[in-house]
């Protein structure tokens, strides 16, 4: 591997690791509960999860009316 290419890459995996973190700290609840459930996670323990109800998860969840 050249020096240049280990430069960049140095340099490229901390700004990559930087914008991921910064993506997930700005993630909504929504969004937070839709990621879980794509996960596998049950509505319940995402509601307990997130601090909600599960009613409210439920409804974050619901597809959109059109």
């Amino acid at each position: 591997m050249t020096t240049i290419t280990a430069a960049v890459w140095l340099l490229f995996i901390p700004v990559a690791v930087l914008i991921g973190i910064a993506l997930w700290l700005s993630e909504s609840k929504p969004q937070r509960a839709r990621r879980l459930r794509r996960q596998g996670w049950q509505q319940q323990r995402i509601a307990d999860h997130l601090g909600t109800s599960r009613s409210t998860v439920r409804r974050w969840l619901a597809p959109t009316a059109n």
